[in-house]
């Protein structure tokens, strides 16, 4: 009878394993083209990940790294005085309770001692995407059953992975971007401050100064190379399950 019975499961799981195997290879064909845009994209972010090192380097060697305590204690924002307190703010200004005008620095980790090491992690996303991209054009060749299971969530999870990253480095980006100039320009610009600190961003240039304190940091071209954040599967694929009872788990 126990024999039997393993026989029939053996048979049941073979008969899953056939059909999760081609929902994977469909899966895999379909979306192939994500991991191949996504691979494309972080070849593209790697020279950006290089001048973001760079500039973060100049910026630590300069008097510049005096700015980061500045916007340490409000976790990025900068704030100015606000005569109209009744209008709407410009964006991308918002407006406090009591009145002020308050500015989400973008770019604001560049001034800080251990800023997030983006080139390791697209490098690193960029070898996963790769293993991935050869294990697809492989797959009519893999008899490995622990591939077919896991194909697919390699194939969704890291290609969000890249588009969560790529759209990391545009916000770090956009502190070249014409608002954050602006922005920084009102800022600087601001005589209610009680400070003498100004930081301002022109003609590919980042300029501080603070008193005695100033420096003058080219930014290099690189910073603002134009990236597409890349596309993802619509879904996850949900493979057919053994269940005993309470539990499940992949045949």
């Amino acid at each position: 009878m126990a024999d039997a019975f393993d026989a029939q499961m053996r048979t049941y799981r073979g008969h899953l394993r056939r059909l999760n195997r081609a929902l994977v290879e469909d899966y895999a064909r379909q979306n192939s083209k994500h991991v191949a845009i996504a691979i494309e994209q972080l070849e593209r972010a790697a020279p950006v990940t290089l001048a973001i090192m760079q500039l973060h380097h100049a910026i630590r060697r300069s008097p510049a790294r005096n700015f980061w305590p500045l916007i340490r204690k409000t976790k990025g924002m900068l704030f100015i005085q606000s005569a109209a307190a009744g209008q709407d703010s410009p964006s991308p200004w918002r407006r406090t309770v009591s009145g002020n005008l308050r500015y989400a620095l973008p770019g604001y980790l560049l001034f800080s001692p251990w800023p997030p090491n983006y080139r390791r992690r697209v490098r690193n996303q960029t070898i996963a995407l790769q293993r991935t991209s050869a294990t697809i054009q492989s797959m009519a060749d893999e008899n490995d059953t622990w591939v077919h299971q896991h194909l697919h969530s390699f194939i969704f999870f890291r290609t969000q992975q890249a588009r969560w990253l790529v759209d990391e480095i545009r916000a770090l980006q956009s502190i070249a971007a014409p608002d954050s100039i602006a922005a920084l320009d009102r800022w600087s610009d601001d005589p209610q401050r009680g400070s003498s600190t100004t930081l301002r961003i022109s003609q590919d240039t980042l300029v501080y100064s603070n008193g005695s304190d100033r420096c003058e940091i080219e930014i290099p071209s690189e910073f603002t190379r134009p990236l597409v954040v890349p596309s993802t599967p619509d879904h996850e694929l949900r493979l057919h399950l053994v269940r005993a009872g309470p539990q499940s788990y992949y045949p």
